[in-house]
């Protein structure tokens, strides 16, 4: 598995934790606002997420720019050298 496909199912559960569904719902064109009416809290609760999976800083300016889950992913691969 690639790290873009890591990311992608990681923020699909966590998206069905923190929205009380299934995590197949989601996939690399869930879009975070649109799809999810993700809020500020969402976007931290992913990045603090993220930097515990992958011991990096991620800064919540930047990631909440990322519309999709697909977005999200190149920019996590991007900052780890993928």
């Amino acid at each position: 598995m690639t790290i873009r496909e890591e990311v992608v199912k990681a923020l699909a559960e966590k998206s069905a934790y923190l929205f009380n569904t299934k995590p197949e719902d989601y996939g690399p064109e869930t879009r975070f606002i649109e799809d999810l009416d993700a809020k500020s809290v969402n976007f931290v609760q992913f990045s603090a997420m993220l930097e515990d999976m992958y011991d990096v800083e991620v800064p919540f300016m930047e990631f909440r720019r990322k519309k999709t889950f697909a977005e999200a992913a190149d920019y996590i691969a991007q900052m780890l050298g993928e």
